[in-house]
């Protein structure tokens, strides 16, 4: 029968507020230098295997289940990545360690975007686990094979993928019984939890009304805005970029003899070739939602620049989040 540990509760009350510790677990392995994922529980008894800090990153978060070798639909994030790897006490199962995390991220605000267990995640030998979320490319090594194969998949495979109340936090929960095997160590046919935790910053609104615009291009031929959003990977325009389109629309409606080129820009993820093929489909899905608002088209022209003029350096997140713009440059009447 799974149980829900009231234990458990008590310690995901506490994590809200700062470190766990608790006496009555067995002796865990020292893994100097990670805390626990901000706000989050830990299993009760469950001891740190693995871990990894990895900076800003994309990551493509599984959101169907497993066919052909691979997830049905990906669901591409960008942000702080961190990594979990616990392995649960002697006795507890896979079932039951999944059930108290999928319990505690909903009582925190989470919302389950995908779940599946067993067959239902696309396969009865755990293909999700081994080939998405711990392949060898990704096996965790701070404890060297103690590490490596403190998730060593049997069965018992159990995911959820989720989001915070605020679209800032999207994690992967991972959780399957673990091989009879001399090289797990004590991690030997225990359950182990593994969390993929990417965190971004709340969206930030940065408005250039028309006025502004207008000032840019009569000072300098051209103004950047940062306020033009896309979803993710593609050129189609987020709800949050209509501010800007309105602004856009106002500047050339009231400048009825300007003529401008839309012109689109990336960061240097990915290679030259995408980047430069997206910029340019973002500047003509600009150029298309200033004609579905009555700009005539014959004023508007469309470019794409890729990563080939950025603002600033491409090696801080700061600095690719100015490099990733849509740009108005005034054309020759």
């Amino acid at each position: 029968m799974v149980r829900i540990s009231a234990q458990f509760f008590a310690i995901f009350a506490l994590a809200l507020l700062g470190s766990v510790h608790d006496s009555s677990a067995e002796t865990c392995p020292a893994l100097e230098g990670f805390a626990p994922l901000e706000a989050m529980a830990v299993y009760d008894g469950a001891c740190l295997y693995g871990a990894e800090d990895a900076g800003f990153t994309r990551f493509d978060l599984p959101v169907g289940p497993m066919k052909g070798g691979a997830p049905t639909e990906l669901k591409p994030v960008e942000g702080q990545l961190q990594r979990r790897l616990y392995v649960a006490p002697a006795g507890a199962s896979a079932a039951d360690a999944f059930l108290n995390y999928r319990t505690a991220l909903l009582g925190a605000g989470f919302s389950s975007l995908f779940e599946c267990a067993g067959r239902s995640c696309g396969s009865n030998n755990a293909l999700l686990g081994k080939l998405i979320i711990y392949p060898a490319d990704r096996k965790l090594r701070n404890l060297g094979s103690a590490s490596e194969f403190a998730l060593y998949i049997k069965d018992g495979e159990h995911y959820m993928a989720a989001v915070s109340a605020d679209g800032t936090r999207h994690l992967a929960l991972y959780v399957a019984q673990n091989q009879k095997a001399p090289l797990s160590g004590n991690a030997s046919e225990r359950a182990a939890v593994h969390l993929d935790l990417v965190t971004s910053a709340a969206l930030e609104i940065r408005m250039i009304d028309a006025a502004a615009m207008a000032k840019g291009i009569l000072d300098e031929g051209h103004i950047a805005l940062d306020n033009v959003y896309f979803d993710f990977g593609t050129a189609n325009l987020s709800p949050e970029a209509a501010p800007a389109i309105a602004e856009m629309t106002k500047l050339l409606t009231s400048n009825p003899e300007l003529k401008v080129y839309i012109v689109g820009h990336t960061d240097w993820f990915g290679d030259a070739e995408t980047n430069l093929s997206l910029s340019q489909k973002r500047a003509q899905a600009v150029m298309a939602a200033l004609v579905s608002a009555g700009i005539s088209k014959e004023r508007l022209a469309a470019a794409g620049m890729g990563m080939l003029a950025p603002r600033a350096s491409n090696q801080t997140e700061p600095g690719r989040a100015m490099n990733r713009r849509v740009e108005l440059v005034e054309r020759p009447g």
